[in-house]
């Protein structure tokens, strides 16, 4: 025995949710709203006639004709799933599925009856059932703005909806482990889930998965394949999708401190790297898929903006950097330095083909072009400042709306809120009028589609997580909670709030591994309050946005005068401060 347990948490029925409303069509047929789009199955209750049956037939959205309309949940035209219950005869019957769920907001309810001209069935409630991983809840957050309070439910649900024994794409069409959403989506699903158990079960299906070569493949566990099994299709080949298998790992040991992912998959995680390395080319990486779906000219498909050589390139050197990190954790230097001068290597390479030294920016200047480069720091420091502008510039120009898919999203937002840019973050999620979050809560969706404009037809899933990132946003900066990497797994706290202009208070709280943290924030007439709290045997670095001290108070002391707080340095317009454990409020006073 390993001593590493890679089961994954068990399925079970997390909800109940009674419907909303009943239309009937005709005698024998029904269509039940229960008002959100979920991972669910039926819980029905009905009585009649031996033999009589009832047929449930669930979806996503209703046609035109106001019956139910499956296109959204299946691909190349419109594919029939349903349950069926025979009736015993027996009086007031219950039944429920054991093992099929589906995603759905509705069901087509039909009744038959035993024979010909017979008595029908008489139903007298269905329940939806929301089935899903049993990963324990851990995040909690709220605005003063409304939308936001939609949009973090919507994530969320897309998140619930695909937390199975794997992080399925969707909850109805595919049910694949497709991988780029592990670690793209990683933080934003940590912050709401104890995701350790269920990702300790996703790196052993990746394992399972690679190759002798050390290949990994975009799907794991790999029970099907998106056309051709070549290396050289990047349905199967993605560097950012594999690269989960490198990432996922870093990601946990952030948040929980544990390095025993890192050790038990090293030296696979060493071969991964080392086959990504074996088919770049002059440390380019020349196959995959891109920035998916983002919003280009042409109806939602593959990556219209950002060469497929770009964001392969950039995550090929975050996997090396992570791989130096990561040995250098686990004591194995000479590794350390190998995979310190081979990120540096593909840097040179990366900024040698894509950087323009004449126009300041990378490729085709698309909101990913700029935002990976500045997250990852693959720009040179004397040039960050004008592609940082640029990247603004761009988004401001159009309306604060955006334009990278799924793969650049999470690095544009941590590229703007990492450069001061909470503001343009804010802007362009505080819409409804242009593709995105807002955008689809108009369109009626209630759970995270997986287009930006909720388009439906083929590959218009209105049930996936794979652009959630702003959960992440939402959690790291407006909150301000985040994991300090010289103390994983939050036994070092950065307390870092974007204190927006338009918001009126934030609250939130995250159950780490360490214990309960704590930040919320309100404005008053000429100050910002804000409570923090720090669990025991642990420390917080807190970032206050005030530039003279006498104007900032904690428990009614001047901030200098406070207990358990220790001045750290001054910023351009912020006070850092170390703090240990306590409880602590500020008063932040504007002048």
């Amino acid at each position: 025995m390993s001593g590493l347990s890679s089961a994954a948490p068990a399925v079970k029925v997390i909800e109940t949710k009674p419907f909303v409303k009943v239309i009937k069509i005709k005698d024998n047929l029904f269509i039940y709203d229960f008002g959100q789009n979920a991972s669910m199955m039926p819980k029905l209750t009905v009585s009649g006639q031996k033999g009589a049956y009832v047929r449930m037939i669930p979806s996503e959205l209703l046609g035109a004709d106001g019956l139910v309309d499956r296109k959204s949940a299946t691909q190349d035209g419109a594919r029939p799933a349903w349950w069926q219950y025979t009736l015993a005869g027996s009086g007031i019957e219950h039944w429920k599925p054991k093992f099929f769920y589906q995603g759905a907001r509705y069901l087509q309810v039909e009744l038959f009856a035993a024979k010909p001209n017979g008595q029908l069935p008489k139903v007298t409630n269905i329940e939806d059932l929301i089935v899903h991983s049993s990963s324990t809840p851990v995040g909690k957050f709220s605005t003063s703005n409304t939308l936001f309070n939609q949009i973090y439910e919507l994530v969320r649900w897309a998140q619930r909806s695909n937390m199975q024994s794997l992080m399925t794409d969707c909850p109805h069409r595919e049910k694949m482990g497709w991988l780029e959403e592990n670690q793209l989506n990683g933080p934003a699903l940590r912050y709401n889930f104890d995701m350790s158990p269920l990702f300790r079960k996703t790196m052993s299906d990746m394992a399972d998965a690679q190759l002798e070569n050390g290949f990994i493949p975009n799907i794991a566990p790999e029970y099907f394949i998106a056309g051709s099994p070549e290396l050289t299709n990047g349905f199967r080949n993605s560097t950012e999708w594999g690269s989960s298998f490198i990432i996922v790992p870093w990601q946990q040991y952030l948040f929980s401190g544990d390095i025993s992912l890192l050790e038990r998959y090293y030296e696979r995680m060493k071969k991964y790297v080392a086959f990504l390395s074996s088919t770049a080319k002059a440390n380019i990486i020349v196959t995959g898929l891109g920035d998916w779906y983002d919003i280009g000219p042409k109806p939602a498909w593959g990556s219209q903006l950002t060469p497929v050589s770009f964001t392969g390139t950039a995550i090929y050197y975050y996997d090396n950097l992570i791989m130096y990190n990561i040995a250098r954790q686990l004591g194995k230097q000479a590794d350390a330095d190998a995979y310190r001068a081979s990120s540096e290597q593909i840097r040179k390479s990366f900024n040698d083909k894509f950087y323009n030294a004449t126009s300041g920016l990378y490729a085709t200047g698309s909101n990913t072009t700029c935002a990976l480069p500045l997250f990852l720091n693959i720009v040179e420091p004397q040039n960050k400042p004008k592609l940082l502008n640029a990247l603004v510039d761009s988004i401001r120009k159009n309306n604060n709306s955006f334009n990278s898919g799924e793969v650049g999203y999470r690095f544009l937002l941590r590229a703007l809120a990492d450069g001061g840019y909470s503001d343009v973050v804010y802007d362009m999620n505080n819409q409804s009028d242009k593709p995105g979050y807002g955008y689809q809560i108009k369109k009626g969706a209630t759970s995270l589609t997986e287009k930006w404009d909720a388009g439906v037809g083929d590959f218009g899933s209105q049930n996936h997580f794979m652009s959630g990132q702003i959960n992440e946003w939402f959690f790291n900066d407006l909150i301000g909670i985040s994991p300090d990497e010289s103390g994983a797994g939050f036994r070092k706290i950065i307390i870092k709030p974007a204190f927006v202009s338009d918001l009126k208070w934030v609250k939130g709280s995250f159950k780490s591994i360490s214990g309960d943290i704590s930040c919320s924030w309100k404005r008053t007439d000429n100050a910002v309050e804000l409570d923090i709290s720090v669990p025991v045997n642990t420390s917080a670095t807190i970032y206050l946005p005030s530039t003279r001290p006498e104007l900032v108070k904690e428990g009614g002391l001047a901030v200098n005068k406070a207990d358990g707080l220790s001045f750290l340095r001054a910023e351009a317009d912020k006070f850092v401060y170390r703090a240990e454990s306590g409880n602590y409020h500020f008063v932040i006073k504007d002048k």
